[in-house]
């Protein structure tokens, strides 16, 4: 985790200090915060604005948020870094290359070295570039873009810088200058005198060449001059150097950084003393901000160079946690949790017979108070009264009482009374026991507001001796519970209450507390507020979400990010241009009027896409996606290119076309997620609200989420062509119904019909058969008639009848003519051939050696009648029928296993 470390010289409490005790802003960024290898070598920036870092452990990026390591092949030491557009150039001890993204934004390193380091050991100490070519600096050569074009520098390289657009080389022999392909010594330089050099710069169209041991030197026309300083730097080992306008910052190996300015020639030093973790520098670079970062040997450092704010830290410093200060008689006080300090003249001193927690200081009538847990006592001329008292929280005059103080205490109110000794402790009002860490008082009324975290907000009338509370009415609700801690101040000419529920201002006519949205507006809006004042210029200082704020209506800054201390923060003038602020590790003094404004705007970044549960990861710059329906979950994660931790930056997204109507409220969270997203194409926006309230830049990734495989077109496509064949399917059904339906029918026309026929058929048959058994009865009759009259005749003598016997004679031959020559026969046969298609007239014209008896033996087995049926038809026996059926079998030429009932009806 990052260590918000703020530089500042060791206080202890003697009179003796160092000049200045206001120290800069440094920015400590330990191996633990940034997770990586303990040294850190060259430093550069990428148009984005992100640092790189050639560490131990590989590529080191930070983004202002995250920090990510990117290890080179075989986890080789990396010693300088180059920033160019989208690529970074790495040289490492072993090989060289440059990082890259693909289509998904992530960095992928490609190795430029080759088989160079297989001739030789390749360790690359700088990179330059020069037009469109990189310069890769080993021991003996350059390598120019890649391992191809390799350029000699003999005997060897220990430095070498861009200067000008030339390449400056230095060997323990010369100092020389890139012209064309060979290095040329430059004239009038003697290696002895700059032997060591650690930096090259440009100044004033001259070279200004840093050496280790024996100063600095400028070089033009030919002529080496030594460049004066006003600083000793004869015992210390410079390191590295780096120039921004006429700042000079001179990094060494047992000291930290050295700044000058170079046209004001004053000089600062900053290291382990007064900000830096680590004395030992390894490089040193300016950013785009003028924010000057430190490599160093066990972590990195920046030095926040044009920040308004100074500080006092008790992480070096005795004196404690900042609670609250104030300026008087030329000297500032300031309270901490372990007692009371003065500062003279840029010395500071403890006050003896205080050492607890500074509770308040308050000025009034030319004399100063500082309550706190232990102690109470005032100070008026350098004279110190300890009063019989502690734990007070404040001391407030009361109008038309000039001999009269009021104090809150832990145990409530207490008055205090002027006498010709001066000031002493009184009685205690009445009714007002309540621990006030709240006191105000109406100016025009006198009442009293109190207030506490346990018992709430009181308003209290005390009577005209102010010796006792006459009216007392607690003015907590749903909207202003208890349970937190308020401020009250007056604002305008009216009191206002700042709480964790917003800004509340007291509403007389109707006795009542009032939401103050109009001044909520002016502000943060309706959010927590923990405190409020406002300066006799006009000037609105507040605290919220864990940093001070102060806005005059038309601008907004802020200052402290997470640095103050909660519930006691505090904000003191010790004139119009400074204010001095309490924090959590003691005290910042801002420079109100200090221009602050970056060389770069704050931009955002998206910095990384998570698709659905870890099922895909895209980095800045990667091509728009296309998401499957069940990854439709996506988390942004963005940064802003900001370096000034105490400098609150807040985010406000919106995504387009998911149905958000409006930018989100500003947050300080750096990340955003939504799930369950439907179909389509979405655009996510970030943008940032500057420090000072502006609206910074925007940025925005475009995205689409497909449909679900049953919402796709292709599955449209299916639906309509399955709807489709659904359609065709259902109308063939439809129609083969009708068909089968109308086939159906034809079947039952054609089965009633056939059935019909059966019926018109049997009932033929049966006529046909009632017809020939009609011929049978009546030639049985006919038999029987015969047999009577043959044994008539045969009874009749010859005498007695002769002409009885003729008759008879030819009664009998008329019965034989009807029996064999009967009508009724030869209608049958026409009646049969009807019914059963020619049946006779075929069996005729195919088998003509059929008698005609055979022929209608063969209809009446047609007829499927029984050989008991047949017999008297034919007139013959049942042995007949079987014996002429036989005949017929042969006659047909049919097998033994032949039907022939069935032969006769397929006939």
């Amino acid at each position: 985790m990052m260590k918000w470390l703020l530089a500042l010289i060791a206080f202890v409490a003697i009179p003796v200090m160092a000049q200045t005790p206001w120290q800069r802003a440094v920015v400590n960024y330990s191996r633990q915060s940034y997770q990586s290898g303990n040294q850190n070598w060259q430093i550069g920036q990428s148009p984005e604005g992100w640092m790189y870092f050639a560490n131990n452990n590989g590529l080191l990026e930070y983004d202002g948020t995250n920090w990510t390591t990117y290890p080179l092949p075989g986890n080789t030491k990396v010693r300088s870094v180059l920033p160019v557009g989208d690529t970074i150039y790495v040289g490492a001890l072993g090989q060289f290359g440059r990082y890259i993204r693909n289509a998904k934004g992530k960095m992928i390193y490609q190795n430029l070295s080759g088989k160079a380091n297989q001739k030789e050991r390749v360790n690359i100490w700088h990179i330059h570039r020069i037009g469109n070519d990189i310069f890769f600096q080993s021991d003996e050569a350059f390598y120019i873009n890649n391992d191809k074009m390799r350029l000699d520098c003999r005997p060897g390289v220990q430095y070498s810088a861009v200067v000008y657009n030339r390449l400056y080389v230095t060997s323990y022999k010369e100092l020389s200058v890139l012209v064309g392909k060979r290095f040329v010594p430059l004239p009038g330089i003697d290696i002895r005198q700059t032997s060591d050099i650690v930096a090259i710069l440009p100044w004033q169209q001259q070279l200004l060449i840093v050496t280790s041991h024996k100063g600095l030197f400028t070089y033009s026309h030919h002529q080496l001059q030594p460049f004066a300083i006003a600083t000793d730097i004869d015992n210390l080992q410079l390191s590295c150097a780096a120039l921004s306008g006429s700042t000079l910052a001179l990094g060494t190996m047992q000291d930290g950084v050295i700044l000058i300015d170079m046209n004001q020639h004053k000089v600062e030093r900053l290291s382990t003393n007064n900000g830096l973790q680590n004395k030992t520098v390894l490089s040193a670079t300016f950013d785009a901000d003028k924010n000057l970062w430190l490599a160093l040997d066990n972590g990195l450092d920046c030095v926040q160079l044009w920040s308004p704010l100074r500080f006092l830290n008790s992480r070096q410093s005795p004196i404690g946690s900042g609670n609250c200060s104030v300026s008087y008689q030329g000297q500032l006080y300031l309270g901490t949790n372990q007692g009371l300090y003065a500062m003279t003249d840029g010395k500071i001193r403890f006050i003896e017979g205080t050492g607890s927690q500074v509770l308040c200081l308050d000025t009034i009538g030319g004399q100063l108070f500082c309550g706190g847990r232990q102690f109470f006592l005032s100070i008026k001329d350098q004279h110190i009264t300890h009063y019989d008292n502690r734990g007070v929280w404040a001391v407030r005059p009361l109008a038309g009482h000039p001999n009269v103080l009021l104090t809150s205490s832990y145990w409530g109110l207490r008055l205090m009374r002027r006498s010709s000794q001066g000031w002493h402790m009184a009685e205690e009002v009445k009714g007002a026991e309540i621990s006030a860490k709240t006191l105000y008082i109406e100016d025009i009324t006198n009442a009293v507001w109190v207030a506490n975290k346990e018992k709430g907000l009181y308003r209290l009338v005390l009577s005209p001796n102010l010796q006792n509370v006459v009216s007392k009415k607690c003015y907590n609700s749903a909207t202003l519970p208890k349970g937190d801690n308020v401020f009250i101040a007056k604002m305008n000419g009216e009191m206002v209450i700042a709480s964790r529920q917003g800004l509340f201002r007291y509403d007389a006519s109707h006795d009542q507390l009032v939401r103050h949205t109009s001044l909520e507006e002016q502000l943060e809006g309706h959010t927590a507020y923990t405190y409020i004042s406002q300066t006799p210029d006009g000037h609105i200082w507040y605290a919220t979400d864990g940093a001070m704020h102060v806005s005059n209506g038309k601008w907004h800054r802020s200052y402290l990010n997470n640095c103050l201390m909660e519930d006691f923060e505090s904000v003191s003038y010790t004139n119009r241009q400074q204010a001095v602020i309490g924090t959590e590790d003691g005290f910042a003094l801002l420079y109100t009027q200090q221009a602050q404004d970056s060389t770069r705007a704050i931009q955002p970044y998206i910095r990384r896409i998570i698709i659905g549960n870890n099922a895909d990861t895209l980095y800045y710059k990667a091509e728009q996606p296309h998401i499957s329906w069940r990854n439709n979950s996506i988390r942004f994660e963005y940064s802003a290119n900001s370096y000034d931790p105490s400098q609150a930056v807040r985010f406000s997204y919106w995504l387009e076309d998911s149905g958000e109507q409006d930018w989100s409220p500003y947050t300080r969270r750096h990340v955003k997620e939504y799930t369950n997203l439907t179909e389509g194409h979405y655009t996510f926006h970030v943008k940032v609200i500057n420090p000072d309230g502006s609206i910074g830049n925007e940025t925005s990734f475009e995205f689409t989420i497909l449909p679900p495989w049953y919402r796709s077109w292709w599955a449209y496509a299916l639906y309509i062509i399955s709807i489709m064949a659904a359609i065709y399917a259902l109308y063939h059904r439809i129609m083969k119904s009708r068909q089968q339906l109308i086939k159906e029918k034809d079947e039952q026309i054609e089965n009633l019909e056939e059935e019909k026929l059966q019926i018109e058929l049997r009932a033929r048959q049966d006529e046909l058969v009632r017809s020939r058994m009609n011929v049978v009865r009546k030639n049985e009759m006919l038999q029987e008639i015969k047999k009577t009259a043959v044994s008539i005749n045969n009874g009749l003598s010859e005498e007695n009848l002769p002409a009885i016997k003729r008759r008879v004679v030819r009664l009998i031959g008329q019965i034989d003519t009807n029996i064999e020559h009967d009508d009724d026969l030869e209608a049958f046969r026409n009646s049969f051939d009807n019914v059963h298609h020619h049946f006779l007239k075929t069996l005729g014209e195919r088998y003509p050696q059929l008698s005609h008896k055979e022929k209608m033996l063969c209809a009446y087995i047609r007829m499927n009648l029984m050989s008991k049926e047949i017999a008297p038809l034919l007139n013959i026996s049942i042995r007949g029928v079987e014996i002429a059926r036989y005949r017929i079998r042969q006659k047909l030429d049919l097998e033994s296993k032949a039907n022939l009932t069935e032969f006769l009806r397929n006939l």
